[in-house]
């Protein structure tokens, strides 16, 4: 799928967002169910939360890389302002996420109550703070990026996060992704795909998330 006028479609974006807002509301809850002592379920939600850190950081990482620095060249009349809040929200996230992966690391090992309690607050305060980062993002700086930012530079970007992950672990984000999104979106996270991808990423993602979900989520669901 490509975009007629040959500029950015933000569509994709707007679903990882979507993504990292329910994961992030759900992972306190997550944590706060283990039962103190209870390793064997601690690491399996400390595989997802690490799993979603991941994608995370990489994604926030292709920004400051490929996307930021273009607008501020291209735009910085119109976006100087949002673009320092983006890069300062940044900055406050990456050290939470060295925050909560240290408790998380201590949670993991022994699964006390205590180390339990200080996890679900990290995440709670990341969830709080990337909810609002990504709201202002939405609001002040996605609905520009189409008059600066060519379709390919957007594919890049969307590569960037999605090329550097674990290749057992795509499936698993691909499918993440995909439950959120309508149909031509999901054709539009995979524009830029090899062939053989584009071929099997829509079977086997959502096998691969509706798996990893039932371990994770249980009947509630993602």
């Amino acid at each position: 799928m490509t975009n007629p006028d040959g500029r950015a479609d933000i569509r994709d974006m707007l679903v990882v967002h979507e993504a990292f807002r329910r994961a992030y509301g759900k992972m306190p809850g997550l944590v706060l169910a283990v039962a103190p002592g209870d390793t064997a379920r601690a690491s399996v939600v400390a595989d997802h939360i690490q799993l979603i850190e991941e994608f995370l950081h990489l994604h926030h990482k292709g920004e400051d890389e490929l996307l930021w620095p273009k607008l501020m060249a291209r735009a910085s009349e119109d976006l100087a302002p949002a673009l320092a809040l983006m890069e300062k929200h940044h900055a406050q996230i990456d050290g939470l996420l060295v925050e909560c992966s240290s408790a998380m690391a201590r949670w993991r090992k022994r699964a006390t109550a205590s180390d339990r309690d200080q996890l679900a607050a990290a995440l709670r305060a990341l969830g709080e703070l990337l909810t609002e980062h990504l709201a202002v993002e939405e609001a002040e700086v996605l609905p520009s990026v189409d008059q600066y930012v060519t379709e390919t530079e957007w594919h890049e970007l969307g590569d960037h996060a999605i090329n550097k992950l674990p290749k057992k672990k795509l499936p698993i984000v691909f499918g993440m992704l995909a439950s959120l999104a309508e149909p031509e979106v999901v054709t539009l996270m995979l524009a830029s795909a090899p062939l053989v991808p584009r071929i099997i990423m829509p079977v086997l993602g959502p096998r691969a998330f509706a798996s990893h979900a039932k371990k994770v989520y249980g009947a509630s669901g993602f």
